[in-house]
């Protein structure tokens, strides 16, 4: 693949690309869902802080090497090793709008609408880097990395694991173009959460990269936490629709 552009590697390209369209992805639907300016702004930031910084701490954690210090250096960020950074999207941008919006449903399908197109871009990003590879294969859509970036085994066919999950959330995509009527209204997160943490956990059996990631039993620490939030969503969804619906009064004969 190609692992820089010039002297810019290209996973930070994608994954600029995918910051910026986030900004205006939140923009437009916000505008759309009639919610404040501050709302989609907070919301994007909160994305940039999430899948910058967060995705660093959280690397840093996991592999015992975090500074904090290293987490002003530009540096840093540029030789690579990210991790969670949609987890730590959502852990800061549900409860700032839980706090910031009155509008809350929409506010929270917001945070989850806005996702699929610049997750689009990390991954496109991921496949040009070479990193969140596959295990060996077969099949006749192996991919090869001749140059082995990032760890990457170099001339192996290998699962092209970044496009399967690309695939997955343009399966979501879809889900949520289904999902347009006013009764859904408010349960994209749950929905994003369930789709997107069975895929993960799914694709995650064919990663090749997860040999040195904390496991319990059979499961990696993203399959873990993947399957937790899509279980807890699929409970949560099933008693907001189980709630008592409003009853309209009728109109006068």
């Amino acid at each position: 693949m190609w692992p820089r552009l010039g002297p810019i590697p290209t996973f930070c390209v994608f994954y600029g690309m995918g910051i910026l369209s986030h900004f205006l992805i939140s923009y437009l639907l916000s505008r759309r869902m009639g919610l404040r300016h501050l709302i989609w702004i907070a919301v994007s930031v909160c994305y940039t802080v999430g899948m910058v910084v967060g995705a660093k701490v959280l690397y840093d954690i996991q592999y015992t090497q975090f500074d904090l210090w290293a987490l002003f250096s530009i540096n840093h960020y540029l030789k690579g090793g990210i991790w969670g950074g949609l987890l730590a999207y959502l852990c800061l941008s549900v409860p700032l709008v839980l706090v910031l919006s009155k509008n809350r449903r929409a506010a929270l399908d917001l945070i989850a609408l806005s996702i699929p197109i610049p997750w689009i871009f990390a991954k496109m990003g991921c496949l040009f880097n070479g990193c969140c590879y596959g295990r060996a294969c077969s099949l006749p859509w192996a991919i090869t990395f001749p140059e082995g970036p990032r760890g990457t085994p170099a001339g192996i066919p290998l699962h092209p694991t970044q496009i399967y999950e690309i695939l997955v959330v343009l399966g979501i995509l879809g889900v949520f173009k289904i999902l347009k009527r006013e009764r859904w209204q408010g349960t994209m997160l749950l929905w994003f959460l369930i789709l997107y943490g069975f895929g993960r956990a799914l694709i995650d059996l064919w990663r090749g990269d997860t040999d040195h990631h904390a496991y319990a039993g059979q499961l990696t620490l993203s399959q873990l936490i993947c399957l937790a939030a899509a279980g807890v969503s699929i409970l949560v969804l099933y008693f907001w629709r189980r709630r008592p619906r409003p009853v309209q009064p009728r109109k006068g004969c």
